[in-house]
């Protein structure tokens, strides 16, 4: 349990960090009230329904595609996203065919696809 929460943390701290070097944001919670933009607000609230539901794969998917056009708001929709899920437990996640790993590598994955893996290399190294 002491390690599930101190992974979790981790997590939760650099995305933290990202929201605030990469957005100018600082904030004790990462929801998708940080989106300004209504419609991309909309999708991210989608995608944690979809987790919610149980469908966190699905969710993803969603996730990967939406990233593919590389913008900023689609940057900010996917660490929501997995700022969201990081905060499930891991019997939630396990329940629902995913993991505390996979939390990581979707981070480490969404990083990369914006160029920003060095980023990522500071926190996870």
């Amino acid at each position: 349990m002491f390690e599930q929460d101190y992974i979790m943390r981790q997590i939760q701290e650099i995305l933290k960090v990202l929201v605030k070097v990469l957005f100018n944001v600082d904030s004790e919670t990462i929801s998708s009230s940080l989106i300004k933009d209504i419609q991309t607000r909309e999708t991210a609230d989608d995608l944690l329904r979809k987790t919610d539901s149980g469908n966190i794969n699905e969710a993803e998917n969603e996730l990967s595609e939406l990233i593919e056009n590389r913008t900023l708001d689609n940057l900010l929709v996917g660490i929501v996203f997995y700022s969201y899920l990081n905060e499930k437990d891991d019997d939630y996640l396990e329940r629902n065919g995913f993991s505390r790993d996979e939390v990581e590598d979707g981070i480490k994955n969404l990083l990369s696809a914006y160029g920003l893996e060095d980023i990522g290399r500071i926190f996870y190294n």
